[in-house]
């Protein structure tokens, strides 16, 4: 049962069809594009399927292919000679690419994919939906490169069993950001709208652009694409350049699909029952008079449509708002609930990490409810960032681990210290937990830095986490350290919207969240035909 489902049982009681859909879907979180050494980029493929196998349900590993129009741009001599090399080596790669995309669909399914630079067009990802797929021929020598416009000109992503989608949208265009008279909704169900360049949902949207390749523009937007009367869903990707798919906090997919499989995968994303992602998998679904988000509805003759809009997240929800036309019409915020059930049902969030910069920490850290039983964990672990393609890591790699049980969650991972004041590069994981005034809290940790093995032991009861937050440090001053949240109420982390509003052929609805912690969350858009 999703957990949609669970939390709103009690009003979906009168609405039946979205019961059934509800019941009939399942909710799964991805990340389509992400990089590793196999192209340029860092980390070997084996670790990038490593690191998606323990927070996602599906994913791609993306070869950076080609850039057809390079050599137009005022790029320099080495920055083209760099390119080039990664497209030679994906070609070197690509058989043992399918060897280890086809082993990985065992433990998290894969989609093979590979990349388009473009100044005029903007980047995309070409994305496949069934494995052992050919990299496309060389182009022919002395000719202009064509391949990616007719891609975007003749792909039916609905029989051709592969789509275009275009990311980092809000660049420039002629700096690689969207060029939208040559997007085609029927080759582009999707677009990826955050990764780590930012987010491109609005001019005004959180996270900023703040890559080296500049900041947002114009009607590079989802907004400004929907206004321009586009039809497409949204996603998020991390754009991650060191073998992390799905790093926390960078960007991934949320997805309604019908089993956790390729094909019912692949049916969610071309029917865009799909969510863009800064990092928690929160759950949003929206129904316009019962039809799907992704979808489009028939015009009524009254001109009036309901809407309801379910969003279940893993910390406090600061807001959640209803947009019409890329307008606000109706704004919730869940973090005013008070709490009133008897029972103690909520978060915990738990994160590992800080200390000196670079100080790379090696910790195995277990957390056991004393009286009271985890619901529902998710991991929040994030790959070593690193910005710009020419950057090197001389740390040594550690793909981390996470599980969790009835009673307990454990983590082997290592930290860093945080690169920036600003910058956070903790390692962790949200819990809900459900107790009672008897609960208590217990952590076990051990952490090798600096040489030596640390230990650390504390034990919080529950009630005392209802008004704050508890830290601990591995060794004094500077050291790395372990936080425990606040426990947060159930009533606080969810919430749901019913409303009715006019409605014309045209108009288009879609609702965003935003939980404290600064996780955001969008959905594709319903639109009235």
């Amino acid at each position: 049962m999703n957990r949609v489902l669970h939390y709103f049982s009690e009003a979906l009681t009168h609405r039946l069809e979205q019961r059934k859909w509800l019941e009939e879907h399942q909710f799964l979180v991805g990340d389509l594009h992400n990089h590793c050494n196999i192209s340029y980029g860092h980390g070997d493929l084996e670790d990038a399927i490593a690191f998606a196998a323990e927070q996602l349900d599906f994913f791609s590993v993306t070869g950076h292919f080609a850039w057809p129009d390079m050599e137009e741009g005022t790029i320099p001599p080495e920055v083209q000679a760099y390119h080039r090399e990664g497209f030679a080596r994906l070609r070197t790669q690509w058989s043992h690419y399918n060897q280890l995309l086809e082993r990985a669909s065992e433990r998290c399914i894969s989609f093979p994919s590979y990349e388009f630079h473009s100044f005029q067009a903007g980047d995309y990802t070409i994305i496949h939906k069934n494995l052992g797929i050919a990299l496309p021929d060389p182009p022919p020598r002395f000719k202009k490169d064509e391949r990616l416009m007719k891609l975007l000109d003749s792909t039916d992503a609905s029989k051709d069993e592969l789509f275009c989608m275009p990311h980092h949208i809000g660049y420039k265009q002629g700096y690689r950001g969207i060029g939208w008279e040559f997007f085609h909704a029927q080759a582009s169900p999707v677009i990826e709208i955050v990764s780590m360049h930012g987010s491109a949902e609005s001019l005004e949207a959180s996270p900023k652009y703040l890559h080296t390749m500049g900041p947002r523009s114009g009607m590079n937007t989802m907004q400004g694409g929907l206004s321009l009367g586009h039809r497409f869903g949204v996603v998020g990707s991390s754009d991650h350049h060191n073998a992390s798919p799905g790093s926390y906090g960078c960007g991934r997919t949320g997805l309604w699909s019908t089993d956790r499989n390729r094909e019912a995968i692949w049916a969610g994303l071309s029917s865009r029952q799909t969510l863009a992602l800064t990092g928690d998998p929160i759950e949003l679904m929206v129904f316009l008079n019962d039809n799907p988000m992704g979808s489009g509805y028939d015009f009524p003759g009254d001109g009036i449509v309901s809407l309801d809009a379910y969003v279940a997240g893993y910390t406090v929800m600061d807001r959640i708002e209803i947009l019409k036309n890329n307008r606000v019409i109706h704004r919730v915020h869940p973090s005013d609930n008070q709490h009133t059930q008897h029972m103690e049902r909520g978060f915990l969030d738990v994160a590992f990490g800080w200390g000196e910069k670079h100080s790379l920490c090696q910790w195995e850290a277990t957390i056991t409810i004393e009286k009271g039983i985890i619901r529902s964990a998710s991991p929040r672990l994030r790959g070593e960032d690193i910005v710009d393609p020419l950057d090197n890591s001389d740390n040594e790699r550690v793909i981390p681990h996470f599980t969790s049980t009835r009673n307990t969650a454990s983590l082997t991972v290592v930290t860093r210290g945080n690169p920036t004041a600003t910058t956070d590069a903790t390692q962790g994981f949200a819990l809900e937990i459900e107790g009672s005034e008897q609960s208590v809290v217990h952590i076990h940790a051990k952490g090798f830095w600096h040489e030596e093995l640390h230990y650390l032991e504390a034990s919080y009861p529950l009630f005392s986490l209802s008004c704050t937050s508890r830290v601990a440090y591995l060794n004094g001053f500077v050291s790395p350290a372990v936080s425990i949240s606040q426990f947060h109420p159930i009533e606080q982390c969810i919430g749901e919207v019913h409303t009715e509003v006019n409605a014309q052929p045209g108009d288009f609805f879609y609702a965003r969240a935003f939980t404290n912690n600064g996780d955001c969350a969008w959905s594709s858009p319903c639109w009235v035909r």
